[in-house]
């Protein structure tokens, strides 16, 4: 019986970690559309379809795609050229190597024309 106990104590200690895990998780995406250089970028969503999803309503162009898919406690960022028919991004442990990753993808066929447009990190 007291097995029992300890086994039911240990159970009903995972499930009330959890929602803490779960939520402590943030998800994120970049979206791009080549034709019009609209983006969009969603940080800290609790799924990687939410965060798609908030990235490609914010993207807002028929043409929107994910260039890049964000996961929890990782940075990414986008670079694109000034009238956005070129870019670059990049998921990366920290800001800044985020920053420049997306610099170096998007100046690949652009001789360093590129700009960062955003970049951020998830929880």
């Amino acid at each position: 019986m007291r097995r029992l106990w300890i086994v039911v104590a240990l159970l009903a200690f995972g499930y009330t970690l959890l929602p803490t895990i779960s939520a402590s998780a943030g998800y994120g995406a970049i979206a791009w559309d080549k034709g019009t250089g609209k983006y969009g970028v969603s940080w800290n969503q609790p799924t990687g379809k939410r965060a798609e999803e908030v990235a490609l309503g914010e993207c807002g162009a028929s043409g929107c795609e994910v260039v890049q898919r964000i996961v929890p406690r990782m940075c990414g960022a986008l670079a694109t050229t000034a009238d956005g028919k070129h870019a670059g991004a990049a998921r990366r442990k920290d800001r800044e190597a985020a920053r420049v990753a997306a610099l170096q993808n998007c100046d690949k066929d652009q001789a360093g024309e590129c700009t960062v447009r955003a970049a951020d990190c998830n929880k």
